[in-house]
């Protein structure tokens, strides 16, 4: 073989090893990139899973998401009064930018009054916190309202069936009944919120705006459906503690008892008395929670009627008591014919809602203190189904 194609050959198996020796080291690179991107994947995966349990909301919270939601409403209706001036432009930037993404509105300047209605997985997500702060809906019946008026059928009096001859004609048993109108009532308010955002607020203020609207809306149903009383106050609605002075299912104290602190045992135990013998199945007292420190004197007398640790938590005589915050607290003052507790079976008493939450945002209504309002608002009423279900103790005329 001549030596020109001997150097020619050793040439080119030096290009081969070299050629090998880059391929082995782009190689070790490869291996190198994909181990780290497989730690970066893991690390990804952890990171969502942390990030799903956001999807569920905690108790007393929303999601996140309903929150970021929330959040970026109220910063890009700042953001159109000019509220934000105080941010650097970097700051206002990220916080408009992301406000901006989270609603979708990528290609504009800012909000405007018929850009975002509130989606309706979020609107449940609101309206599912009111039970946590309040109790019409935990233990009243839920009603889902059409539209207009909602007539209910309730019971007026029973058939009573009975033994008749052989072959004799079969009289007609008809229950009587009665309708009970369902009118949802508009109902709701406004939060303040300072026009000062705070840069990466958007979560928390979102929260805050949730929670305080569930809040103050639970406390409101809870207002009409225990001590609503028939006045424009209350749009002419009547709550349990009007209802069974008006249906005369109540227990009054002896005369010159006019204190709330005068009720005794007896008193408590002659309110049972009142309700029909079907609501004693689940019969229940609702008491403020400041009646707990009177209802221990009760022991005194040794058959501890009062068990503040039961297994479901307080009962008197074994009848379960839930505490319910609008009713009137634990007095020594002299306050005649109050109604200050109830017993019975609350299911029968209904709690119609129509449609869900709505909120809404603006900058105009409260021009004075250079506020941010956002308005939220129900529709919904009340209505008891059975008049014999609940009874209440009242302390005495004089």
């Amino acid at each position: 073989m001549p030596p020109e194609t001997i150097d020619h050959v050793k040439s080119g198996l030096l290009e081969i090893k070299d050629g090998l020796t880059g391929l082995t080291s782009a190689l070790k690179s490869v291996q190198e990139d994909n181990a780290k991107l497989r730690d970066d994947v893991d690390n990804l995966r952890r990171s969502r899973l942390k990030l799903d349990r956001s999807s569920f909301p905690i108790p007393g919270r929303v999601t996140d998401d309903c929150a970021r939601f929330l959040g970026a409403v109220v910063v890009l209706t700042g953001e159109r009064s000019a509220k934000l001036s105080h941010f650097s432009e970097r700051q206002r930037d990220v916080l408009l930018s992301e406000s901006r993404q989270i609603l979708g509105l990528t290609q504009k300047a800012a909000l405007t009054s018929t850009d975002i209605p509130l989606p309706i997985e979020y609107v449940g997500e609101v309206a599912e916190l009111i039970p946590t702060y309040g109790k019409a809906r935990q233990y009243a019946t839920v009603y889902p309202l059409g539209t207009g008026t909602t007539k209910l059928p309730r019971l007026k009096t029973t058939p009573a069936f009975g033994f008749m001859a052989q072959s004799a004609v079969v009289g007609e048993k008809s229950p009587q009944i009665e309708f009970v109108d369902f009118v949802p009532r508009k109902a709701g308010g406004l939060i303040r919120l300072p026009s000062e955002l705070d840069a990466d607020s958007i979560v928390s203020l979102g929260q805050f705006v949730a929670r305080y609207a569930a809040r103050e809306m639970a406390k409101w149903e809870d207002t009409v459906l225990f001590i609503a009383d028939g006045t424009a106050t209350y749009d002419s609605l009547k709550g349990v503690t009007k209802e069974v002075v008006d249906q005369g299912k109540i227990a009054t104290m002896a005369t010159t008892n006019t204190r709330i602190s005068n009720s005794t045992l007896p008193n408590f135990r002659a309110m049972r008395a009142t309700v029909d013998s079907p609501a004693l199945a689940l019969g229940t007292y609702y008491l403020h929670p400041s009646m707990e420190q009177h209802l221990c004197t009760f022991n005194t007398t040794g058959d501890y009627s009062y068990n503040a640790n039961g297994v479901k938590g307080a009962t008197l005589d074994g009848f379960p008591i839930r505490w319910i915050d609008v009713l009137p607290p634990y007095s020594t003052s002299v306050d005649p014919s109050k109604v200050f507790a109830v017993f019975g079976d609350l299911s029968f008493w209904y709690l119609g809602l129509r449609s869900g939450f709505t909120l809404d945002t603006s900058v105009d209504v409260f021009f004075a203190t250079d506020e941010i309002a956002i308005r939220a608002l129900e529709r919904f009423t009340i209505g008891m189904m059975a008049t014999g279900a609940m009874g209440g103790l009242r302390t005495a005329a004089s």
